[in-house]
C-alpha cells in the first residue's frame, strides 16, 4: 500500500486467522470490529489486513493483483 502512513504507538490488533475454511463475512466483520479506531483510514485498514490471514487465504490475498482491490 503506497502513502501508508502509520499511526505513532500502532501496534496490530491480535486477530483470530481466518484459513479459508470458515464464513468469510464472519471474520470480516471481527477484523472491522478490532480495527474500528482506524476506520477512516482505508489504506491503513488495507495493509494490515494480511495480518488477519492464514494459509490458502494469506496465499490467495497476496496473490491478488492491486487492480482487484479497491477498497
Amino acid at each position: 500500500m503506497p502513502d501508508i502512513v502509520i499511526p505513532p504507538k500502532f501496534k496490530v490488533p491480535y486477530f483470530d486467522k481466518y484459513k479459508g475454511t470458515a464464513y468469510p463475512k464472519n471474520h470480516l466483520k471481527m477484523y472491522c470490529r478490532k480495527m474500528g479506531a482506524y476506520s477512516r483510514d482505508e489504506k491503513l485498514l488495507m495493509h494490515f489486513f494480511q495480518e488477519s490471514l492464514a494459509r490458502v487465504a494469506v496465499i490467495w490475498y497476496t496473490n491478488l493483483e492491486t487492480s482487484c482491490i479497491r477498497s
